[in-house]
């Protein structure tokens, strides 16, 4: 959403008229985010995961069957859209049903392909491309040149309708001056977002280093070095990244991008199971130096050395 967002502030500034179709669990930040635009809350929720682990043959068929069925109702509900009104260019944040063949079609991804084993992703990566396809344009939230913030999964070798836009981040660095505190960005879903903070608190409090948590958790420890901020908007964690000395976070896309602009290094723990985040996890921590942490198995020791090291971040 945050990058889609900022995609339709740049589009306002050019003076083009904008309306945003969105699902229900999207609908309170575009409406807080651009209270002046039209919003249709409308499509399906997008957020499907691949994941590793036990059963990954019957989750990938599992997976293919929701992205399909997703589309079909972005698409169903597009088409009926278009009966009554019409646009210059359909803009489309991830979602691959969203396109129609009578108008200028664009589609922002970082992911071209998918990561994971490639033998079992082969029927999921085919059903991506044939979407991919359809669109007049992909956008893709990442520099030409190497090395690229999103690794393999913005391969491009053969797509001509492709362009390299640039990272997109509403966090921009700025010269606040920085704080001994540890920054815990809470993302994803429960219960694992939950068990994530409650295992993050336990380990650092062991140290004594002050913490603030921005994000929702039902879990967290109760201590005078815990600040908990709940949901934080665009400019409020801007702050905080740009204040805190150290930041714990997951190793989605969005969060990468806002960490290279900022230019800090962040502890990344992924999600277990989630492939396109344990796969960029790794990549960075090969390619930038980051250092990274298996969820199930954090320990102190793995803060004593985040809490020692070198935190500047410049891409090569």
């Amino acid at each position: 959403m945050t990058r889609g967002s900022e995609r339709i502030s740049q589009f306002i500034q050019e003076g083009n008229t904008v309306e945003i179709a969105c699902s229900e669990n999207q609908e309170s930040f575009f409406k807080t985010k651009f209270p002046s635009l039209k919003i249709h809350v409308t499509l399906p929720n997008n957020h499907i995961q691949i994941e590793s682990g036990k059963g990954l043959f019957f989750k990938l068929g599992l997976r293919v069957f929701e992205f399909r069925s997703n589309w079909k109702k972005e698409k169903n509900w597009l088409n009926k859209h278009l009966e009554s009104k019409s646009y210059d260019v359909i803009y489309s944040d991830n979602r691959y049903g969203f396109y129609h063949p009578n108008v200028h079609s664009v589609l922002l991804t970082h992911q071209l392909n998918l990561p994971g084993p490639k033998f079992l992703l082969l029927l999921p990566q085919m059903v991506l491309n044939k979407n991919l396809n359809r669109f007049n344009e992909i956008e893709i939230p990442d520099f030409n040149e190497e090395p690229k913030l999103s690794g393999n999964l913005s391969r491009t070798t053969s797509r001509v309708n492709a362009t390299f836009i640039g990272p997109l981040s509403q966090i921009r660095k700025n010269h606040t001056s920085t704080k001994k505190q540890l920054l815990l960005i809470l993302s994803g879903p429960e219960p694992q977002r939950s068990r994530f903070a409650k295992d993050i608190v336990e380990e650092t409090l062991q140290l004594g280093f002050p913490i603030v948590v921005a994000g929702e958790s039902k879990s967290i420890p109760k201590s005078e070095l815990v600040k908990e901020l709940g949901y934080c908007n665009s400019a409020e964690l801007e702050k905080l990244m740009n204040e805190s000395s150290h930041i714990v976070c997951r190793s989605g896309y969005s969060t990468l991008m806002e960490l290279a602009t900022i230019g800090k290094k962040a502890l990344l723990i992924p999600t277990s199971g989630q492939f396109e985040q344990e796969y960029l996890a790794k990549y960075w921590e090969e390619q930038f130096n980051f250092p990274t942490a298996n969820e199930n198995e954090i320990s102190t020791k793995d803060f004593v050395n985040y809490l020692n090291d070198n935190t500047h971040f410049e891409r090569r």
